[in-house]
């Protein structure tokens, strides 16, 4: 059977997605690896025949697609979390890279390994296949000879790099207790449930009614002008406030209720019997998606936004909010206006389910070209993004832009997961079959358990330093601690079954906050490990 796959990697390939992925869904002890399960299948088949190697060119693609969507979604957010606290994280990796160097130079010197093959157990316990190959490059311009050895050690240290940040992950979340939904909430990356109520405004409260948010101080939404009990319209605005004005407020319970106690009195209000309409549309244009709602110009298309969910989260919009492809959201429709307000919006599932490729084809190619520009290095060498840096960037900064002319850059939620369960998938079975001959090596050379060991070190050194400096220096959630531990790594496993475990995208935020400076900064750090040997 084996010899079979060996002789048919496409049908190796597709096995071992098959069995990876369903090992992957098994829970013990409430945990489970989700697909970074395919990684160790790939691990496991590969070790026990050398000769099952997936084409290079598969996991390439995969990791290009994974990274690609995974910066498309955090894009939006990005910049502006990178001003708040981004540029915090970027000199914290800088520094953490440094540090581990200086570890993995006193571990090979102090256990007398081989300076080749100790840079690759380096960029193995970092899981950094670009910095792997820069080494490669680099000793092929001092001694050819030497130029596998640096494969060997990578080999050896990559399977405990996975293991060690994913145990540290799930150990760490186990002893203390982490909440990650309410983590996420008190990031304001998961809403509390949105109620509405009714106010009559206090003397004294003047403006507009797009101003009653500021006024209240409270994240809150008016979406009707109550007239008397069976006479409501939309809450324009730009519409002047005027005494004793009666509206209906979206928001949290406890914003609302804030809002209340600061803009006047609650008063008993009824949705029924009025000519208002009160629906929930599903997002399918391209000409509203990746816009905001203040772009969309709502009241003049008949209708207000109430409420918007975005995956499993439901938020009250603001000006500022982006629409994205697939977000279900609460309008309250002006009579007779139902039917152009769905037509506007799309609101349909087929149009959702043929997604337009074309953006996401032009991104990729933009961030695989990016990836592959030389950037020239000290000494005559030179480095580049490669197939993962560079579609991160480019879905970061597509992401931020949300279209360009006629291209959403933005795909539906369910779309954009399936791209990157199916990519982080390829990926890992790829290079989970990389890594057999050097891991088979390693089970009959027993002096290759120091490397793995030494790679294992690196590896925990690193995961323990994100969560502790993480969570008490920088004042990062568990959660995010740990998707920055897994941007250090750059290793697609870790954020995967941090995702699986989390249900939410706190992780994501500092895997792709700090992805760009680690892969960067891994490439030259190895290269200057091996030079300090």
């Amino acid at each position: 059977m084996l010899d079979f796959l060996a002789a048919n990697p496409l049908i190796a390939l597709v096995v071992i997605l098959a069995v990876g992925l369903a090992i992957g869904q098994i829970r013990v002890f409430g945990l489970s690896l989700g697909a970074a399960a395919v990684l160790f299948v790939a691990l496991v088949v590969s070790t026990a025949n050398t000769d099952i190697v997936i084409p290079m060119i598969v996991y390439q693609l995969g990791l290009a697609m994974f990274v690609y969507v995974i910066g498309l979604s955090a894009g939006p957010a990005f910049f502006s979390e990178f001003a708040k606290k981004g540029w915090k994280l970027t000199i914290f990796m800088l520094l953490l890279l440094a540090t581990l160097i200086g570890l993995a130079w006193v571990l090979i010197k102090s256990l007398g390994l081989d300076a080749a093959i100790g840079t690759g157990m380096f960029t193995g316990a970092l899981t950094s296949t670009p910095g792997m190959a820069a080494v490669v490059e680099l000793i092929e311009g001092i001694d050819p000879s030497l130029a596998s050895e640096p494969v060997i050690g990578y080999s050896l240290a990559y399977p405990g790099a996975v293991l060690g940040s994913i145990v540290v992950a799930a150990v760490g979340a186990k002893l203390l207790k982490v909440n990650h939904r309410e983590d996420a909430r008190k990031e304001g990356m998961i809403t509390a449930p949105l109620v509405w109520k009714g106010v009559q405004l206090k003397p004294g409260i003047t403006g507009r009614v797009g101003d009653l948010p500021r006024l209240a101080g409270e994240s809150i939404i008016a979406t009707r002008i109550v007239d008397d009990p069976h006479t409501h319209r939309l809450a324009d605005p730009d519409l002047p406030i005027t005494e004793g004005m009666e509206l209906l407020i979206n928001g949290t319970e406890e914003a609302v209720d804030r809002a209340i106690k600061a803009l006047g009195e609650e008063r008993e209000t009824k949705i029924e019997d009025t000519e208002l309409i009160y629906t929930r549309l599903t997002v399918s244009s391209p000409e509203v998606a990746g816009r905001t709602v203040a772009e969309l110009d709502t009241v003049a298309h008949g209708f207000m936004i109430a409420r918007i969910r975005q995956g499993d989260s439901e938020v009250v919009p603001k000006p500022d909010t982006v629409i994205n492809y697939s977000d279900r959201i609460r309008v309250v429709v002006a009579p007779g206006r139902v039917a152009e307000v769905r037509r506007f919006l799309g609101d349909s599932e087929k149009s959702l389910a043929d997604v337009n490729l074309l953006p996401l084809a032009i991104g990729l190619s933009l961030g695989l070209l990016l990836g592959a520009i030389p950037i020239p290095l000290p000494g005559g060498t030179t480095m580049s993004l490669g197939f993962g840096g560079g579609p991160i960037i480019a879905g970061l900064i597509l992401g931020a832009l949300k279209h360009t002319g006629p291209l959403t850059w933005q795909m539906p939620f369910h779309a954009n997961r399936t791209i990157s369960t199916l990519g982080l998938a390829l990926f890992l079975a790829g290079v989970g079959t990389s890594a057999g001959a050097g891991f088979r090596a390693a089970l009959t050379d027993s002096s290759s358990l120091i490397y793995m060991a030494g790679g294992l070190v690196i590896t925990l050194a690193s995961a323990l330093l994100c969560a502790v400096i993480g969570m008490w220096v920088l004042r990062l959630r568990w959660d995010e601690a740990m998707g920055v531990a897994a941007g250090t790594t750059t290793n697609p496993a870790i954020i995967s079954y941090l995702n699986g475990q989390t249900g939410t995208d706190l992780a994501n935020r500092g895997y792709a906050t700090v992805y760009p400076t680690a892969m960067i900064g891994k490439i030259l750090g190895a290269q200057i490990l091996f030079l300090l040997l």
